[in-house]
C-alpha cells in the first residue's frame, strides 16, 4: 500500500507552528532565565554580607578592608576582602599588579587572589564572588573579570579617616557593605575591590556618581547591607543608566568622572545611594 507523504503546504504549516511556539516559549524562557540569575546574585550578595558581619564579631567590631589584600608585601593593606590576582607559585613578588603593557589575568589569577582575602574563610566557594549575569569581562589589559562585587570606599580604607569599627555605623539597615559594580575598563582589582561615590565638597552639596553599577538584573542591581541583608533596587531615573552607558564605551583604564542630576533635577537613584554611604550622618 502507498504511503502518504506530507504535502509542500502541509510542512510549510508544521514548520510555521513550531515557529509560532518557538517565539511565545523563548520570552518566558529568557525570562525565567534572568529571574535566575538574579535570584542566584542576590544570594550571593547576601552571604557576603553576612560573612563581613561576622568577620567584625570575630574582629572585636573591627571590619574587614573594602581594600584588597596586598598579597606578598608588608607596606599596604593586611585586611582586604580580596587579595589582588595572584601568581600559581607563591613568592613575595607573585602579586600580579596589571597595567594595559602587561599580559591579562586568568580567573584562576584572580580566584586565587580572592582566597587571600578575609572573607574567603567563611565563604570558599570562588562561585560565590560572580554574579551568572555579569557579562562585564574586560580588565585594564583587556582580558576577562571575576569577581562582579565591591565594598564601598568608606568602609575601612586604610590611611583614611573612614569607618574601621561597626559601631561608627549608624542605621545599619539602610548602609551598603556590597555593590554590584557595573566598571568596564578597570574593575575591582585595578580600583583596589572598593566601589567610590562623589560625596559633596562642601555640607549641604550635591552627591554624585564616580564609578557605574550594574544595571545586569533588568536595569536593576543587587546590594548588601551591613546588617546582613541584601536588596535588588531597580533604577527610577535615567542618571545611573547614562552614567553606565557613558563608562561602556570607554577605553580601558579611562577614568569615568563623575555625573550630577541635572541642574534643577533631583536623582532618586542618586539620592537613594547617597543614603547607603556608610559615613554620611
Amino acid at each position: 500500500m502507498k504511503k502518504k507523504a506530507f504535502t509542500l503546504i502541509e510542512l510549510l504549516v508544521v514548520i510555521g507552528i513550531i515557529a509560532l511556539l518557538m517565539s511565545i516559549v523563548m520570552p518566558g524562557l529568557n525570562m525565567a532565565k534572568k529571574k535566575a540569575a538574579s535570584a542566584a546574585c542576590l544570594s550571593n550578595v547576601k552571604q557576603m554580607s553576612i560573612a563581613w558581619y561576622v568577620y567584625q564579631e570575630e574582629n572585636n567590631g573591627r571590619i574587614m578592608s573594602c581594600l584588597m589584600e596586598d598579597v606578598g608585601s608588608e607596606t599596604f593593606c593586611k585586611e582586604g576582602w580580596i587579595g589582588k590576582p595572584h601568581a600559581a607559585i607563591d613568592t613575595m613578588n607573585s602579586s600580579l599588579l596589571l597595567n594595559a603593557e602587561m599580559p591579562s589575568v586568568t580567573d584562576e589569577d584572580e580566584i586565587r587572589g580572592i582566597e587571600k582575602g578575609k572573607l574567603y574563610p567563611y565563604l570558599e566557594n570562588p562561585d560565590i564572588y560572580h554574579c551568572p549575569a555579569d557579562k562585564l569581562r574586560t580588565d585594564i589589559a583587556g582580558g576577562g573579570m571575576f569577581s562582579s562585587y565591591a565594598i564601598p570606599a568608606c568602609l575601612n580604607y586604610p590611611g583614611k579617616n573612614d569607618i574601621k569599627k561597626f559601631t561608627q555605623i549608624t542605621a545599619p539597615g539602610n548602609r551598603f557593605n556590597f555593590v554590584e559594580t557595573g566598571e568596564y575598563g578597570s574593575r575591582n582589582w585595578a580600583w583596589g575591590g572598593y566601589w567610590l561615590m562623589a560625596a559633596p565638597a562642601s555640607p549641604g552639596g550635591p552627591w554624585g556618581l564616580h564609578e557605574p553599577l550594574a544595571i545586569s538584573h533588568g536595569n536593576s542591581a543587587v546590594f548588601g547591607f551591613v546588617d546582613g541583608h541584601a536588596e535588588v533596587h531597580g533604577w527610577h531615573d535615567s542618571v545611573v543608566l547614562e552614567h553606565y552607558g557613558r563608562a561602556e564605551g570607554m577605553a580601558p583604564g579611562a577614568l569615568y568622572g563623575v555625573t550630577y542630576a541635572p541642574a534643577g533635577t533631583i536623582s532618586d537613584d542618586i539620592n537613594w545611594l547617597s543614603m547607603g554611604w556608610a559615613d554620611r550622618p
